[in-house]
């Protein structure tokens, strides 16, 4: 029975995706970095395929999840949500999972095409494996952002101010702007734990500490904001409604 309901509740989501749009860009998204790959060539798709599905599994995922929740306030969805006979625990895997199933959509799709079409080397089991970590850990930063925000434009600032802080930099680490040193010091941020995850997936050989280390910190990150931030105020925006 309960996996009954949680499987009406992942289809209700992957509905609202349709509905929202948000499969529709995921999927516009993913066609603009192959349309990118083709055009950098076969010489530099090793070293912008990585950063592409990085993007794609961190700040798309925030954005497209916040925007989801935003839309969910707006057609007072929530509270018909709360009414089910599933629980939050439930409901909120629902929404992670279909998280998730975006950023595999994508990872899948630019990891095959480069594979086969750009010879770039990967690790498709432990990619998609890190993918998913990284998702959730990202999805739960996009709950919080959207829980926060006042409106929608406050979401995109608060996506922009993450990004200047933190994916900015890893990327300037990944493209040789920033010397190795930095390595150490990006880590505190949960997206330079991805992009390293990351970049071993496409066979880049990453200290096993920081493999380690990564995970760790995405499973805590996700488990924290999950129970600490994001179910409490779901819940309180369903009472607010």
């Amino acid at each position: 029975m309960r996996m009954h309901n949680f499987l009406k509740l992942f289809k209700g989501e992957m509905v609202r995706l349709v509905k929202y749009n948000i499969l529709q860009v995921s999927f516009a998204v993913t066609v603009l970095w192959l349309l990118v790959i083709f055009l950098i060539g076969k010489e530099q798709a090793p070293v912008f395929v990585p950063l592409f599905i990085f993007m794609d599994a961190a700040v798309m995922t925030i954005m497209l999840i916040g925007a989801g929740l935003f839309y969910e306030k707006q057609e007072n969805t929530i509270k018909t949500l709360m009414i089910t006979p599933s629980g939050y625990a439930a409901i909120l895997s629902s929404k992670l999972l279909a998280a998730v199933y975006l950023a595999l959509q994508s990872t899948v799709i630019i990891s095959v095409f480069a594979y086969f079409l750009f010879d770039v080397a990967v690790r498709f089991v432990a990619l998609y494996g890190f993918i998913i970590i990284i998702t959730l850990a990202h999805a739960s930063i996009g709950y919080v952002f959207a829980a926060r925000a006042k409106d929608f434009n406050g979401l995109i600032a608060m996506v922009g101010m993450y990004m200047v802080l933190f994916a900015f930099p890893s990327i300037f680490f990944a493209l040789g702007a920033l010397p190795e040193t930095f390595d150490y010091l990006l880590f505190i941020s949960p997206t330079h734990a991805s992009l390293r995850l990351v970049n071993y997936g496409f066979a880049e050989s990453v200290p096993l500490w920081q493999l380690g280390l990564g995970f760790l910190y995405l499973v805590v990150l996700t488990v924290v904001l999950m129970v600490f931030m994001v179910a409490p105020k779901y819940a309180e925006t369903a009472i607010r409604e």
